[in-house]
């Protein structure tokens, strides 16, 4: 720490959350101690009495004002009032300099930033949760920048970091992600699978910046140096584009050219959207794959009731955009509504009653927490010797009805996709099916007419379109394309679309090794014993990613009851606020 306090400004890179707050507080620990060795033996109790005696000052002011409004004796009240804040503004003064941070214990610029500033910084997360713990810190010129951290958080530590009041912050691979702040030097600190070229580059990038320094310092700690060497000589990987397009996005982007306030501007923002990914990019095979995703989606919208024939929104077309980030949970939410099984679940504890049982509210919970809080366990988790004591962890099945319906909605959506598969699959490059991915042999051309090998596989292909001709060989037909647990890869790879893009939510999940991964049960075991510290310890959650997590199921209840509490009698969801 030493080394620490000599440096201008310091970086230091972990990627793990526990990691990156210790660090902070060992840091700001150090310093506390460091202070404690330079105090006089009776500084503390001295504060301690000054504190009391602040205490009472206040007390008297107060009952001082009381007496002024009742009082006719004006020139004597104000007089004892005048004594009574002229010994509060004295102790105040003397408290603050029996408590004030010497220079070489603190690693804050104290210039960097006005007093009134400063206090504006800090009383915006006054009411976060960790609101607290970040001024602490602060006032010793140290901080730290993860994922789980609220955006007020966050924006505290590098408001005061541009500034340069901080000077050591301890963060992970979140300001990767293009967060302006710019330092005179970056340790890694850590190593870590995630720590490749992209993110070196990314996080390196911060020491040095150009107008703020004329060079910057990039230090490694325990990281081996053939990893040292790959990072600093690889080169970035090539940006690509991702597929565009989804079936809410598609729903969303008929809303604004429906609803826009200026038809043409919406339009044409529309047609930029479904024109210009970086994905079709000079590909126009790509770009004829996704007129035809699009046609698919629009197919899908009008068959469930979200457009007319005319393409306006309609039905719950609001609620299932609203609800976008949760795709396809959003889609088999209203599959489960208009199938009316949240009417039979809900019923009231009597007729006429708003109060609903606690088993009526705990399944509710739980299909909610199968649509809108899918948080996979580590298959091996679910072999390991555990013990529980306050949350059951794993999270059941869905109710019976429920998951015959979930199962019902994905055969319906399996059936048409499994149609555009082969439809798209006519825009297949052939060349490249017949082509083996590694050794690049080919099965086509006239060298390979007379081969048994090549007859055979020719013959697999028949009476198949939208199978790979290689995966043909294992006995697939398209007809396999309809079981959700066929993979991914048995589909032609050449047409830039797969099974993945389809908006079926899997009741069961299995990892490359084919071992089932558990749901975690946080948002139902949350319900239930409503602790936090519960979560953290049976649920294997870091703190703040189940605080977040947590609030986020209770903004999608909460939205949910927006959108259609105006058309629907849902008080059954009033009682989830509890979250």
């Amino acid at each position: 720490y030493d080394v620490i306090f000599k440096v201008h400004i310091l970086f230091i890179s972990r990627f793990k959350l526990g990691a990156v707050e210790n660090a902070a507080e060992s840091a700001s620990t150090f310093l506390k101690k460091k202070q404690e060795t330079k105090r006089p033996p009776k500084a503390d109790k001295e504060a301690h009495v000054m504190a009391n005696k602040l205490r009472k000052v206040k007390k008297s002011i107060e009952k001082q004002k009381i007496i002024d409004e009742k009082s006719q004796k004006k020139t004597r009240n104000v007089d004892q009032s005048l004594i009574h804040e002229a010994e509060h503004d004295n102790l105040v003064k003397c408290l603050e300099k029996n408590l004030e941070i010497p220079q070489d214990c603190t690693y804050a610029d104290q210039k960097a930033v006005d007093t009134e500033t400063l206090q504006k910084v800090f009383g915006r997360v006054k009411f976060e949760r960790k609101g607290e713990e970040l001024k602490a810190l602060a006032e010793r010129g140290i901080g730290y920048h993860h994922s789980a951290m609220s955006f007020k958080e966050k924006q505290l530590v590098e408001i005061l970091f541009r500034k340069g009041y901080l000077r050591v912050v301890t963060a992970t691979g979140t300001l990767a992600l293009g967060v302006n702040m710019p330092c005179k030097s970056v340790v890694f600190a850590q190593n870590s699978v995630y720590l490749d070229a992209l993110n070196y580059r990314q996080m390196s990038g911060r020491a040095g910046r150009r107008g703020q320094d004329l060079m910057g310092d990039v230090y490694f700690f325990d990281i081996p140096f053939p990893k040292i060497g790959k990072l600093i000589k690889s080169n970035v990987p090539e940006l690509r584009g991702q597929f565009p397009l989804s079936i809410t996005l598609v729903l969303r982007l008929m809303l604004l050219a429906s609803k826009g306030d200026d038809p043409e501007d919406a339009k044409a923002k529309v047609l930029s959207v479904l024109k210009h990914s970086l994905l079709s990019f000079k590909q126009p095979r790509v770009m004829d794959m996704l007129k035809l995703y699009f046609l698919f989606s629009l197919q899908f919208l009008v068959k469930e009731g979200y457009l007319d024939q005319e393409g306006n929104p309609m039905g719950f077309a609001g609620l299932v955009s609203h609800l976008h980030y949760h795709e396809p949970s959003n889609l088999v939410f209203v599959s489960f509504l208009v199938n009316g099984l949240f009417h039979d679940l809900c019923q009231p504890t009597r007729k006429g009653s708003k109060h609903f049982s606690q088993d009526v509210m705990e399944k509710l919970v739980l299909v909610l927490a199968h649509l809108f809080g899918r948080r996979y366990f580590p298959p091996k988790f679910q072999d390991a010797h555990f013990e529980f004591y306050q949350s059951k962890v794993f999270l059941d099945d869905l109710p019976e009805d429920f998951s015959d319906a979930l199962d019902e909605y994905n055969m319906k959506i399996m059936e048409d996709f499994t149609t555009f598969l082969r439809i798209v699959s006519k825009l297949a490059d052939m060349n490249q099916e017949y082509q083996l991915p590694l050794s690049k042999i080919k099965f086509t051309g006239k060298e390979c007419e007379d081969s048994q090998l090549v007859s055979h596989l020719m013959s697999c292909k028949e009476g198949r379109v939208a199978i790979s001709p290689f995966v043909c060989l294992s006995g697939n037909f398209d007809d396999d394309l309809l079981r959700l647990e066929t993979p991914n890869h048995v589909t032609l790879g050449t047409i830039g679309v797969n099974r993945s893009q389809a908006p079926v939510l899997l009741s069961q999940k299995f990892d490359n090794r084919g071992r089932k991964m558990s749901l975690n049960a946080y948002a139902l075991d949350f319900y239930k014993h409503g602790s936090l510290i519960g979560l953290v310890q049976d649920n294997r959650m870091n703190e703040g990613d189940a605080y977040y997590l947590l609030k986020d199921f209770a903004l999608t209840i909460k939205s949910i009851r927006c959108v259609i509490y105006l058309n629907i009698d849902f008080r059954f969801f009033n009682n989830l606020f509890i979250i």
